[in-house]
C-alpha cells in the first residue's frame, strides 16, 4: 500500500538543487590558477573535494562502491585497483599533490606514488589504457559541466 507524501517533506529532485562540494571543486579546478584561492584551508578543501570526485569516477569505472575505495584497510583486488585509479586521476587529471592526495585518502605520500606508478604501468595494456582514457575524459567533462553551471540547469529542468 502506498502512502501519500506529506507536503512539508522535500521531494527527490530538491536534493539536486544544491550540488555536492566536489562539484564546486571540479569547477574551480577547471578555472585554474586565474582565480586565486584565498587560503591554505580553501586549497585543502578543494583538494579533498577533487579527491572525492576522483573516487566517485573510479567507483563508477570499476563498478565498486565508493565506501570500498575509502576503506582505510586493504580491500579486495578490484576495490584496490579502483582506489589506485582514483589516486591517479586526482594527481594527473586534477593536479593534486601527492601529499594532499595522501591526506584525503588516509595514506602515506609514498603509497600514493606507488599507486600512480602502478596505474601508469597499466597503460601498456590497450584495454586498460582505453578505460583510463574514458575515466579521464569523464573527469574533464564533469568539471566542464560543473563550471558552466549545467548541473543547476538540469536540476531545474527536472523539477518542472
Amino acid at each position: 500500500m502506498q502512502q501519500a507524501m506529506r507536503r512539508d517533506t522535500p521531494d527527490a529532485t530538491e536534493g539536486c538543487l544544491k550540488p555536492p562540494l566536489w562539484w564546486e571543486a571540479a569547477g574551480a579546478l577547471m578555472r585554474g590558477p586565474a582565480e586565486p584561492v584565498a587560503g591554505e584551508d580553501d586549497r585543502d578543501r578543494l583538494a579533498d573535494a577533487a579527491c572525492r570526485l576522483a573516487q566517485e569516477i573510479a567507483a563508477l569505472g570499476f563498478d565498486v562502491r565508493v565506501a570500498e575505495i575509502r576503506r582505510p584497510s586493504r580491500a579486495e583486488s578490484r576495490a584496490c585497483d579502483a582506489r589506485h585509479a582514483a589516486m591517479y586521476l586526482a594527481n594527473t587529471t586534477f593536479g593534486i599533490s601527492l601529499t594532499r592526495i595522501g591526506a584525503a585518502f588516509g595514506r602515506e605520500r609514498t603509497s600514493i606514488a606507488y599507486a600512480i606508478r602502478r596505474v601508469e604501468d597499466w597503460r601498456d595494456d590497450a584495454a586498460c589504457n582505453l578505460m583510463l582514457e574514458r575515466l579521464e575524459a569523464l573527469a574533464i567533462t564533469a568539471c566542464r559541466a560543473i563550471d558552466t553551471g549545467i548541473s543547476v540547469k538540469l536540476s531545474s529542468t527536472v523539477r518542472r
